[in-house]
């Protein structure tokens, strides 16, 4: 599972094409494609992870195709499409757990790190790999639901965050086949007879068969696997 840029991924199977090819069952991504009816192969489009290292994202797709290891991409679509409200994480730090409360602390740094660069210029290094889709705009619409205002926030806007994307968790859990066809509708590409899938592949289409349910489900795994670290008993959700 990659959840961050491909360099790494790309630099092991220069090194250990062999071991790809015999061990690796699938590659699962977060990032997102090119239209997939578009070629005749799958192509990194412009998202986050990709950018980072655009040349690697290349490679890995390239490669992976070429040595027939199917891959399973998420998009910004499908986290879009299922967001999580900020009162969630104050739910799941009741639990007291480091990495819950933690999680809450970096999460607001964060969001606050990612506005002071979209409302640079587009070719301001201080926005460092970001797409240049990703403007005040676009941080408005994605994170608090709203349409840009006149004054913004010149510090920190975390108060006004109404939703949050789940990324990470939302590629960990469609790495379980169960979960995968429980919450998760994916388009296939067929390349050299080895089936790619594509959750998400556009705004109108996110890949998520009930919005409300997968929303419970990773909702209460994390507040299960917080709790079952600390040996507590159940905190019930009261969000």
């Amino acid at each position: 599972i990659c959840l961050a840029s491909l360099s790494d991924l790309a630099v092991l199977i220069k090194d250990h094409e062999e071991l790809i090819i015999s061990k690796v069952k699938e590659v699962v991504v977060m990032g997102g494609v090119l239209p997939i009816d578009s070629h005749d192969k799958l192509l990194p489009d412009t998202a986050y992870n990709n950018n980072c290292d655009m040349e690697a994202a290349k490679f890995v797709y390239e490669s992976c195709q070429k040595l027939r290891v199917p891959t399973v991409t998420l998009s910004r679509w499908t986290a879009y499409g299922c967001p999580v409200r900020p009162e969630l994480l104050d739910e799941l730090a009741r639990t007291e757990h480091m990495v819950a409360t933690n999680i809450r602390k970096k999460s607001k740094e964060s969001i606050d790190q990612l506005w002071k660069k979209v409302v640079l210029p587009p070719n301001d290094p201080g926005r460092e790999k970001l797409p240049s889709r990703c403007d005040a705009k676009w941080f408005y619409q994605t994170f608090i639901g709203e349409e840009l205002p006149t004054e913004v926030p010149k510090t920190s806007v975390w108060s006004q965050v109404q939703k949050l994307n789940m990324y990470d968790p939302l590629a960990v859990l469609i790495c379980v086949s169960s979960y995968r066809s429980s919450h998760f509708r994916c388009r296939e590409k067929v390349v050299k007879g080895v089936s790619h899938l594509v959750v998400g592949v556009c705004e109108q289409e996110n890949g998520i068969r009930n919005r409300a349910a997968l929303f419970d489900e990773y909702s209460a795994l994390f507040l299960y696997a917080m709790q079952a670290t600390l040996h507590e008993p159940k905190i019930h959700l009261n969000y």
